[in-house]
C-alpha cells in the first residue's frame, strides 16, 4: 500500500465507504447493542493528550482519546460547582449567574430513581430497541416552550440557566487558521433554541439522575437529557454541532466556558463523526441520527486550532466530554432528530451462551442475513442456518465457532474465513478478519438485516465440532478452551499458555503504530510487544498521554490477546495479522471505554521520519518498560475494565 502513508491510506478508503452507505437514514436504528477511551494519567500528564480510538472505521480515525475528567469539588447550598473540563483534565468554574433580569423560573422537585443503566420504566427492556426520528417516535413529546425569554430550571435542589439563541444562517466549519485536515465551510441554518448557560454540574446531575457525575459517555448524557426532560415536562436533548458552533460564534458573551470563553472542557454534540465533511443545510443533525458509531466533540483541543470550530471524534463509550443541554423554541426536536428517551446503549440480553462450536446468536434463518454496519471497511453478506449451512455473499459452505469469539466459514471450495468478533446485542456486533479488506477481508460493524433468496444446498453436512476438527491446525487454532480458567494475574501465566509470535514487533528497533494525521487526529497510538512485555500507549505532541495496557502476555487460538499488569489490571483484545510482506495488526476491544472498537497497526522502523513528524521521539522510540497503566482505567471499575465474558464450559467439559 502507498502512504497516506502506508496503512494511512485504509482510513481515507473507510471515510469515503462511511459517507456512502451512512448518509442516508430512513429506517428505524436498532441501537440496543452499540464506541471512547478516557483516562487521566498516571504520572500526572496533562489528560488533554489523551486521544482518539480509530476502530479503523469508514469515518476515519475513530478518535476514542482517554480523558480524564477531574474530580468535580462541590459548592456551597447553590447547587453549583466547578464542572468537569473533560478531557483537559483541568476544572472549569461552572457557576451559574442569574442571565438576565428576564429570567423566569421553572421548579420540579424530586429526585429519579433510575439509574445511569436505565432502569426508568419508558425504557425498552428488548435486546434491541427500536431508535426513530422525531417524526415516527411513538414516546412522549413534550409542549414547545413559549416566549423567548431566558429562564431558570430548578430540579430538586439545581438550579441552572437556560440562554435563549434566535436562529439564523452561518457558515458552519473554520474558514481561517484551521487545524490540520479542516474540512471545508459550508452554509448552515438553526432554528430557534435554548442552550445551557454553563455545562451541566455534578449536583444537577445528581438532582436529575440520583447520583454524581463528572463527564460521562455519550449513552450516558442521552439518559441524562432523557430524565430531565421527564422532571421539566420539556424536550431536552442534546447540542447539534451547528448549535454549539451558532452559540459559540454569535453568543459566547451570554455563555459560559464555552469556545474558549473561560477554562472551557470538551463536550458532547449529537452528531455522528464525519471526518470528510460537514453536514450543513437547515438544522443539520449529521449523518446516521441516533446510530451506535462514533459521535463527535466540540470546544476541542485539536492541534492548537480554535475551540469554536475544532471538532474530534470520539467513541460512543468514551468518558470525559461536558454535556450542555439545548431546548428547541420552534418544534419539539430538529427534523430527523431522536428524541433522549427513544436512544438506548446496546445491551446482549441472556447472558453469554454456553461454549460451543456453534455459536447460536449467528444463525439468521431464511429471512435475515448479516449485513455492513454503520463502522466498516470492506464488505459482508452473510446468512447462517442452524443446521450448519452458510452462504458468504454467492459462496455456499458451512459453518462453526471456536470459544464465542471466532467464527469460521467452510466453503465448499476454497479457503476459510476467519472473524474475530464481539457481539453487542442479538442484532449488531464487531468483527475483524485475516484477510485485508482490499482482498475480500472485511473489519467493522455487522448489523442483521432482512434477506431474500433460498437457502443453498450443502452436501455432507457436519456438525460444528466435526467441521472444526477437519481443519488443518485445529489444536492451535480452534480448540475449545476453559476460557473461565485463563490466568487473572500475571504470576498464574505459566510455560504453557503461548504467544502469537506474529505479534512480536522485531526487538528494539520495530514498533507497531497508528497514525491518525490525515483524518484530523490528533492522538496517535504505538505498541511494543516483546516476549517479556506488551506495551500499547496514547501519544500526542511528543508526549506519553497515557498507558492503556501494559504486563505479561498470551494469546489463545491466534484470536484473543489478553495482558496483565503485575498489579493485577487486565486488557483484554481480539485481534487478527494480514499476511504478506507488509502485515496489519488488527485488535478488538473488549475494553469498556472502547467495547467492540477496533484499531489497524502497521510495522515501524524506530527513528523514522514518519513516526517522528507525527508525534516526535515518543512516537518513533521504543516504549520504555516497566510503565504503570493510566490510573482512570484502573480505578474505574465499570468503563475502564475488560467486558471480556468468558463462555462457559458445557455440562460435558470443553474439550
Amino acid at each position: 500500500m502507498n502512504r497516506i502513508p502506508n496503512l494511512w491510506v485504509l482510513p481515507a478508503i473507510a471515510a469515503l465507504v462511511f459517507f456512502l452507505i451512512t448518509c442516508s437514514n430512513e429506517n428505524p436504528i436498532d441501537n440496543n447493542g452499540k464506541i471512547d477511551s478516557s483516562s487521566s494519567i498516571s504520572d500526572g500528564t496533562s489528560s488533554s493528550l489523551l486521544g482518539g480510538i480509530f476502530p479503523g472505521s469508514s469515518s476515519s480515525e475513530q478518535e476514542s482519546e482517554p480523558s480524564s475528567p477531574s474530580t468535580e469539588p462541590e459548592s456551597s447550598d447553590s447547587g453549583q460547582e466547578a464542572s468537569s473540563s473533560s478531557d483537559e483534565g483541568s476544572s472549569s468554574a461552572d457557576t451559574q449567574n442569574d442571565s438576565s433580569s428576564s429570567v423566569v423560573s421553572s421548579s420540579v422537585s424530586g429526585t429519579s430513581s433510575s439509574s445511569r443503566s436505565g432502569s426508568s420504566s419508558s425504557r425498552s427492556t428488548a435486546s434491541s430497541s427500536s431508535v426513530k426520528s422525531s417524526s415516527s417516535t411513538g414516546s412522549q413529546i413534550n409542549p414547545v416552550p413559549s416566549g423567548k425569554a431566558d429562564y431558570t430550571e430548578t430540579v430538586g435542589s439545581a438550579s441552572f440557566d437556560m440562554i435563549y439563541i434566535p436562529g439564523g444562517k452561518f457558515t458552519l466549519g473554520c474558514e481561517t487558521n484551521c487545524q490540520p485536515g479542516a474540512v471545508k465551510p459550508v452554509d448552515a441554518e438553526v432554528s430557534s433554541y435554548f442552550i445551557m448557560k454553563a455545562e451541566a454540574t455534578s449536583t444537577l446531575w445528581r438532582a436529575v439522575m440520583g447520583e454524581s457525575h463528572a463527564g460521562g459517555t455519550w449513552y450516558e448524557a442521552i439518559e441524562f437529557a432523557c430524565e430531565l426532560s421527564k422532571k421539566t415536562n420539556k424536550n431536552y436533548r442534546m447540542m447539534t454541532e451547528a448549535e454549539f458552533e451558532y452559540a459559540a460564534k454569535n453568543y459566547k458573551s451570554k455563555l459560559s466556558n464555552i469556545g474558549g470563553n473561560g477554562m472551557t472542557g470538551e463536550e458532547w454534540a449529537y452528531n455522528s463523526w464525519d471526518a470528510d465533511k460537514h453536514m450543513g443545510g437547515k438544522d443539520p443533525v449529521g449523518p446516521t441520527s441516533g446510530a451506535h458509531t462514533q459521535k463527535t466533540r466540540r470546544d476541542a483541543d485539536a492541534n492548537g486550532a480554535d475551540r469554536v470550530t475544532s471538532r474530534l471524534i470520539r467513541s460512543i463509550d468514551g468518558i470525559g466530554p461536558a454535556t450542555r443541554l439545548v431546548v428547541s423554541a420552534e418544534m419539539a426536536y430538529p427534523p430527523g432528530y431522536v428524541p433522549s428517551c427513544d436512544i438506548h446503549a446496546p445491551k446482549l440480553e441472556g447472558g453469554e451462551p454456553t461454549n460451543s462450536y456453534r455459536d447460536p446468536r449467528w444463525i439468521t434463518g431464511d429471512g435475515y442475513k448479516w449485513g455492513k454496519g454503520s463502522i466498516a471497511i470492506g464488505s459482508i453478506d452473510l446468512q447462517v442456518w442452524e443446521d450448519g449451512t452458510a452462504k458468504l455473499g454467492n459462496t455456499a459452505g458451512q459453518w462453526f465457532t471456536s470459544n464465542n469469539i471466532a467464527f469460521v466459514f467452510v466453503p465448499n471450495s476454497g479457503s476459510v474465513t476467519k472473524y474475530a468478533y464481539i457481539f453487542l446485542d442479538a442484532n449488531q456486533g464487531s468483527v475483524i478478519s485475516e484477510k485485508d479488506f482490499t482482498a475480500g477481508g472485511y473489519v467493522g460493524r455487522f448489523e442483521k438485516t432482512a434477506a431474500s433468496g433460498s437457502k443453498p444446498t450443502v452436501s455432507d453436512l457436519k456438525t460444528g465440532e466435526a467441521l472444526a476438527r477437519a481443519q488443518p491446525g485445529f489444536d492451535s487454532l480452534y480448540k475449545m478452551v476453559d476460557m473461565e480458567a485463563l490466568p487473572k494475574t500475571a504470576g498464574a501465566i505459566t510455560a504453557s499458555y503461548k504467544q502469537d509470535s506474529r505479534l512480536l514487533d522485531g526487538g528494539d528497533t520495530k514498533g507497531w503504530f497508528q497514525d491518525n494525521t490525515s483524518m484530523q487526529g490528533a492522538h496517535h497510538y504505538r505498541k511494543d510487544v516483546d516476549s517479556d512485555e506488551f506495551r500499547f500507549t496514547v501519544n500526542q505532541n511528543n508526549q506519553r498521554a497515557a498507558v492503556l495496557a501494559v504486563g505479561k502476555w498470551f494469546t489463545i487460538n491466534n484470536t484473543f490477546l489478553r495482558v496483565i499488569h503485575k498489579n493485577g489490571y487486565i486488557a483484554d483484545y481480539l485481534y487478527t495479522v494480514t499476511s504478506g510482506s507488509s502485515p496489519t495488526f488488527y485488535h478488538n476491544s473488549f475494553m469498556g471505554y472502547e467495547r467492540a472498537d477496533f484499531r489497524m497497526f502497521k510495522k515501524e522502523t524506530n527513528g523514522s521520519s514518519w513516526p517522528r513528524t507525527t508525534c516526535g521521539d515518543i512516537c518513533s522510540k521504543e516504549i520504555p518498560k516497566g510503565l504503570d497503566p493510566a490510573a482512570m482505567y484502573v480505578n474505574d471499575k465499570e468503563k475502564g475494565q475488560s467486558t471480556f465474558t468468558p463462555a462457559k464450559c458445557p455440562s460435558g467439559g470443553c474439550r
